[in-house]
């Protein structure tokens, strides 16, 4: 049963209709697959791609604080997510004890901004 419209004018619906979801299926497995494509498009110019290390062979910066030392300790298993929250919660009551927030008081007019 072909739509209620006159002459051809669902024929040029449903081929707009299709073109549209052609483009969106192009465009989605363009964008799957761009590393690949840029890949053979560098190597076809004679350019050589650029080389990616395996992230194993990338060595990790050391972290510089605290809480960074005790992420990657949970990351790697050396704690449990137990001991982690016990640490940062610690390290939040020595630091709110050492550096406690200066709340103005309500009777303050607003700064301008």
């Amino acid at each position: 049963m072909y739509p209620p419209w006159r002459g051809s004018e669902w024929k040029v619906i449903l081929v707009l209709c299709s073109l549209i979801v052609l483009a969106c299926l192009i465009a989605a497995v363009v964008l799957a697959a761009r590393p690949q494509l840029r890949r053979a498009v560098l190597e076809a110019a004679g350019r050589p791609a650029m080389a990616v290390a395996p992230p194993a062979a990338v060595p990790e910066p050391d972290p510089q604080t605290l809480e960074g030392v005790l992420s990657r300790q949970l990351m790697t298993g050396e704690i449990t997510g137990l001991q982690y929250r016990n640490a940062m919660a610690s390290i939040a009551s020595r630091d709110a004890a050492r550096h406690p927030l200066d709340v103005p008081s309500q009777t303050d007019p607003p700064e301008p901004a």
